[in-house]
């Protein structure tokens, strides 16, 4: 008889745990895997092997969401610029995401004001002169005063 009363309190001990588990958000004990959400207001993370990949776009976005991704090893020699949040611009998407860096816009970075630009300088672009190394010139008889000796 005792064993019958104790049933039911145990199961709802249990559900009680679960939805207090619920309510308050317990969270997720466990990284995300690959193509799993991430991100987000949950901020989910991926494990380690993997990085968050959100759309592109969402540069300034705190609570943007994601999905799991394995960052590329190598990346072909493809010129496809694309602009990464991180304001450079990566030969091509492969590469940007090698990087591990969320994707801007496609197409290349707009360039700061004044970049590309050659700077103006003040110096003279002329070989500076080293005296050690400028020959002497001999000196003419014309050129030495009277009295001196001639060697």
């Amino acid at each position: 008889m005792r064993l019958r009363l104790i049933h039911p309190v145990a199961i709802l001990v249990a559900m009680l745990a679960m939805a207090v588990g619920i309510a308050f958000g317990s969270g997720r004990l466990e990284a995300a895997n690959l193509d799993e959400a991430c991100g987000g207001p949950g901020k989910i993370t991926c494990n380690s092997a993997l990085w968050c990949q959100t759309g592109g776009g969402q540069c300034k976005a705190e609570d943007a969401a994601g999905t799991c991704d394995k960052a590329p090893a190598f990346c072909m020699r493809v010129s496809r610029p694309v602009c990464g949040c991180n304001g450079k611009t990566y030969a091509n998407d492969c590469e940007r995401q090698k990087a591990k860096v969320q994707l801007d816009h496609a197409g290349p970075c707009p360039k700061e004001p004044g970049e590309g630009k050659p700077k103006a300088t003040t110096k003279s672009k002329a070989p500076a002169k080293n005296p050690a190394k400028t020959p002497a010139k001999p000196k003419s008889p014309a050129a030495t005063p009277p009295g001196a000796s001639r060697s």
